[in-house]
């Protein structure tokens, strides 16, 4: 009789399933990803994953939220570069990490963006992976408009910064901006037209 798993055990495993699912859909794409193709290339048992996931929605969820944890971790660590209380350096940090990450995992990113079954609500841990991602660059925002850096009410700020960014790499991804240094070019300029419409006169 097999030893029962620790909860920590169980958390690692399912971490590992998620992180070998979104490696195939990378690589392979969504339609490769089967709960087949994600025992044979982790090395497990063809029932193995329905013991961590109910069905394949259910893992896509699990791999939804995981690619906005990622996103939110990457962003914060870009933040954080910035001095503490240069809330726009910090804001053109958080906007390149963005970027970078929605073109070195163009899967994985339209997968976070693309509900599978968007008539049903997002779970709560997958809300929770949503406020946690429009929190790091809000936040900064808010900040900003504390000191009265910012015309735009922050709210209103984010949708646009979100907008800008996800236009320009959804543009990129599907092959609509194929030129290195035009996409480069764009991402600058759209960072000084959000800056130079956003920031008071005199702010940072």
């Amino acid at each position: 009789m097999s030893k029962a798993l620790s909860s920590e055990e169980i958390d690692e495993k399912r971490s590992a399933l998620i992180d070998c699912a979104l490696s195939i859909l990378e690589t392979e794409g969504l339609a490769a990803l089967t709960v087949r193709r994600l025992a044979e290339v982790s090395g497990v048992s063809r029932q193995t994953p329905y013991l961590y996931f109910k069905d394949k929605a259910e893992l896509i969820d699990a791999m939804r939220i995981a690619g906005l944890n990622k996103m939110t971790a990457s962003a914060t660590e870009a933040a954080a570069c910035a001095p503490q209380d240069n809330y726009i350096e910090q804001l053109r940090n958080i906007g390149q990490s963005y970027a970078q990450f929605g073109l070195k995992n163009p899967a994985v990113y339209k997968l976070v963006f693309t509900p599978i079954r968007p008539d049903e609500p997002p779970s709560p841990e997958h809300k929770k992976a949503i406020e946690a991602n429009q929190t790091v660059a809000e936040s900064r925002m808010n900040k900003a408009a504390a000191d009265g850096l910012l015309n735009l009410p922050p709210d209103r700020l984010n949708n646009v910064f979100w907008a800008a960014l996800h236009g320009l790499i959804t543009l990129r991804t599907e092959k609509l901006i194929n030129d290195d240094e035009t996409f480069e070019q764009i991402r600058a300029d759209i960072e000084r037209t959000l800056a130079t419409g956003f920031i008071n006169k005199g702010g940072r």
